[in-house]
């Protein structure tokens, strides 16, 4: 049996740190896009207020600069858009990542259902930081100890499965 258990410890280790590896490996590309958005967005107002006074010539250069300005300026939203799905995913999984390592240290140290089981709960409750995902929990492990830690739902009000 503690054979057993050490492996359960030794695989939610290795889940824990594949997701880190993972979410190391997404930060320089998500610096370059949130880099290149804001880049964008502050370049829409020098394109702008150029624009502006040129305005009075030719009305076609006006209108086409003014299309590219336009253009440029909803690209930067959606890409800073993005930008913060990827941040709340990379937050999700750092906590998963977290939650996986208390898992490990505990099932390694051997604790007991119980007070032991209450305070690692605590621990992992206390390393989410975003409202849906401590709602996300609460309705989880609730509905678990309701069940007998059988089935949980997984689905939003509106059937949709919520990772946040």
């Amino acid at each position: 049996m503690e054979k057993q258990v050490d492996n359960l410890a030794g695989m939610l280790q290795l889940m824990s740190a594949q997701i880190d590896a993972a979410l190391r490996e997404s930060d320089a590309p998500a610096t370059t896009l949130v880099e290149t958005a804001h880049a964008m967005g502050q370049a829409t107002q020098p394109i702008a207020k150029g624009l502006f006074d040129f305005s009075g010539n030719p009305t076609r250069v006006f209108q086409d600069l003014m299309l590219l300005h336009d253009d440029m300026h909803t690209r930067a939203t959606k890409a800073a858009t993005a930008v913060q799905f990827h941040d709340r995913l990379a937050q999700c999984l750092m906590h998963v990542s977290a939650s996986l390592s208390l898992m490990s240290e505990f099932v390694a140290a051997g604790a007991k259902p119980g007070r032991d089981w209450e305070q690692l709960r605590e621990r992992i409750r206390g390393i989410m930081s975003m409202d849906r995902e401590r709602a996300l929990f609460e309705t989880l492990s609730g509905a678990m100890e309701a069940a007998g830690a059988k089935k949980a739902p997984a689905e939003s009000e509106s059937g949709k499965v919520e990772l946040f």
